[in-house]
């Protein structure tokens, strides 16, 4: 069974509300969902971040894998995403989370095929469930008129709200785009309006200077946090935190040759795409281990297929028992026929149907893609 084509369509989906974070905020995410089809007529499907997915997917990577064998895939990724970046260049992270789409797509084949899920065919699951957080965002003061003195009681109700939904016993949220002392009242009155049972974490995305974060983290003691995600942009800085205030702290970073310099930092957190797949996002939780890091998956506002994606990897990954970040719920539409896998009890139990276990709606496909036509890429930074 051989590759023969990939079909690439751009979507834009809304998001259900305004989402923002310390370096900007928008209302809608891109993504590019991908179909390989091989020379006997099955699909499988993948998805990418990024409209430049469907370019370089169709243009640069299509003809390099076209003819291989499906389940070359590692040949596939050694073809399409070079394996080294020159220490004087910039790496550009886009073609590995392009590539991800294809690897998605691959494993999806080698399920049908075998008629087995795909946490089968890649070796069997190790937890019931790939276990996940509640997730909350800040409140965009910019599409909803909300003051400072309002954010963090609405803050605080989100959180109560996203827990008893989704079962989580961690609840994450976003700070650090308006004042501390905004941070510090929405933290203690998520703390409050969660009780003493449900651990908390925040992620600052790098907003804080060390003594921004010092008074943040002074006047927050009582609230037991869990884990701080970058609240500082320097390694060395986060480690400093980390010794002074005993409190756990994550780095997005997994160039392992320079963290194993921090020996304090506790965790990384990883990126299913900028990873480029399943596969390559064990083995990156595996070195995680091995530098006596934890590791836990990020989310980028997925849609269905790389939602199912990360469900299949937190049940075969040992080292993915930390709950991973979750912004399902924030998308107006996740492109998949059914009923969408929101987390449940903490966490989600991919389908045990053949493959990724979802099938493309095409009406929500079509749809989405004229709305990609309409008003263009949507992402992170749509606005300051």
């Amino acid at each position: 069974m051989k590759i023969a084509d990939i079909r690439t369509t751009v979507v834009t989906v809304p998001t259900l509300f305004p989402y923002g974070f310390s370096q900007g905020w928008s209302d809608g995410f891109t993504r590019t969902i991908l179909e390989v089809e091989t020379d006997d007529g099955l699909i499988g499907l993948g998805e990418a971040p990024y409209a430049k997915s469907a370019a370089t997917i169709r243009g640069k990577f299509l003809p390099r894998i076209k003819g291989l064998r499906v389940e070359e895939v590692e040949t596939a990724r050694r073809l399409c995403v070079k394996q080294h970046n020159d220490f004087g260049g910039l790496k550009d992270a886009s073609e590995e989370a392009a590539f991800a789409g294809i690897e998605m797509a691959l494993w999806d084949i080698a399920g049908k095929r075998a008629g087995l899920p795909v946490y089968q065919v890649m070796g069997g699951r190790v937890r019931r469930a790939a276990p996940f957080v509640a997730y909350g965002s800040i409140v965009v003061r910019e599409r909803t008129n909300h003051t400072e003195k309002e954010i963090p009681k609405l803050m605080a109700d989100y959180a109560r709200e996203a827990v008893a939904r989704s079962g989580a016993t961690f609840y994450e949220f976003k700070i650090a785009r308006y004042s501390v002392d905004c941070d510090i009242a929405a933290t203690q009155a998520i703390r409050e309006a969660l009780g003493p049972d449900i651990a908390i974490g925040v992620d600052m995305n790098m907003a804080y200077t060390m003594d921004q974060c010092r008074r943040y983290l002074d006047a927050t003691r009582a609230c037991d946090l869990a884990n701080l995600e970058e609240p500082v942009a320097r390694l060395a800085d986060l480690e400093r935190i980390r010794r002074d205030y005993g409190i756990p702290v994550s780095s997005h970073c997994t160039d392992y040759e320079m963290i194993v310099h921090y020996p304090a930092i506790d965790s990384v957190v990883g990126d299913l795409h900028v990873h480029g797949g399943i596969a390559k996002t064990c083995r990156e939780a595996a070195i995680a281990e091995s530098h006596n890091k934890r590791f836990w998956l990020r989310s980028s506002l997925e849609l269905g297929i790389s939602w199912a994606a990360m469900a299949h990897f937190g049940v075969i990954c040992p080292q993915a028992d930390r709950p991973a970040q979750a912004l399902f719920d924030w998308i107006e539409d996740d492109c998949v026929a059914g009923e969408p896998w929101h987390v449940r009890d903490g966490g989600v139990a991919p389908a045990e149907t053949p493959g990724l276990g979802v099938a493309l709606d095409r009406a929500a496909v079509e749809k989405y893609h004229e709305h990609y036509q309409r008003h263009g890429e949507k992402g992170w930074y749509e606005h300051q």
